[in-house]
């Protein structure tokens, strides 16, 4: 694997790892759907800025059907549905059923991409997720159908949106992902509006605007930028590996910043989580030729 391949996907892992606590904190003063929608919005200006300035040929676009599909899963319902559950469940229980992505991409993959993934790399994702689990789970876990069908739901939407943008990784970034950010902060943006009756005022507080900001630009522009990117080098599943990743560097970064515990549960957890992935990594898998 090129080092430029470990770099962006360690790079990717490590701004969603952060995202939790900025997360938290823009929830402190915007719901979550308009708080989703604006953060989705400034993300498709940004890309598109980046995209102007950035020199060379811009390469082909993605069908509109599949700019309004990424619209509707990726960047709508993926993140309606988790906000949603994260009201009713608590935050460590919704990480860990978020973590079953891997295995919605496994069935996704091999359905619509012909992708195989062998019992080793199966094997492991189950340990990461127990991992994850260790980690996430405490005494103040409480469940409810509704929120955990929810975070599962996000969690199927979202594997399949990423294996609708495998089916068309060849395209540009900056022409597949602006529209389709674009049309689902427009709508969560009206849909908030209307619905919870932002405080705007508080909305614009120093702390909101940074957390909007970098969830914005990193959180979203970045990131997503950086799937898109893999997706084009590496099996969808190798990517969607990072959900299990993730959680981990949350933890960690809500224990630094954000004066969260962290102890030998949480360092546990984080072994299994390792190994688990490192198991599935050396599972026998199809190469994907890198595109310019």
């Amino acid at each position: 694997m090129e080092l430029r391949t470990v770099v962006a996907y360690a790079g990717m892992c490590a701004i969603w790892g952060t995202t939790w606590l900025a997360i938290k904190i823009g929830l402190e003063s915007l719901p979550p759907i308009t708080g989703a929608g604006v953060r989705f919005v400034l993300a498709a200006v940004f890309l598109f800025a980046i995209g102007q300035v950035l020199p060379g040929p811009r390469g082909a676009a993605p069908p509109w059907r599949t700019i309004v599909v990424l619209a509707a899963t990726l960047f709508g319902g993926n993140y309606a549905l988790t906000y949603f559950a994260e009201t009713g469940l608590a935050s460590g229980l919704v990480a860990v059923l978020f973590g079953t992505l891997p295995f919605f991409v496994f069935g996704f993959g091999a359905l619509l991409l012909g992708e195989r993934v062998g019992v080793m790399a199966v094997a492991g994702a189950a340990i990461a997720l127990a991992g994850v689990a260790a980690i996430s789970i405490g005494s103040d876990t409480h469940g409810s159908l509704v929120y955990v069908l929810a975070t599962l739901g996000a969690a199927a939407i979202s594997a399949f949106a990423n294996v609708e943008l495998k089916k068309f990784a060849a395209t540009d970034p900056f022409r597949t992902l602006p529209p389709a950010m674009l049309l689902a902060g427009a709508t969560m943006t009206i849909a908030g509006t209307a619905f919870e009756h932002p405080n705007w005022a508080r909305g614009t507080s120093p702390s909101s605007i940074g957390a909007v900001l970098y969830l914005a630009v990193f959180g979203s522009g970045v990131a997503f930028y950086l799937n898109h990117w893999l997706l084009q080098r590496m099996e969808t599943w190798v990517v969607g590996l990072s959900a299990l990743i993730v959680p981990v560097l949350a933890v960690t970064v809500g224990a630094f910043l954000g004066h969260e515990a962290f102890g030998a549960k949480e360092l546990g957890g984080a072994a299994i989580v390792i190994a688990g992935v490192w198991l599935a990594l050396r599972s026998p898998r199809t190469v994907v030729q890198p595109q310019p």
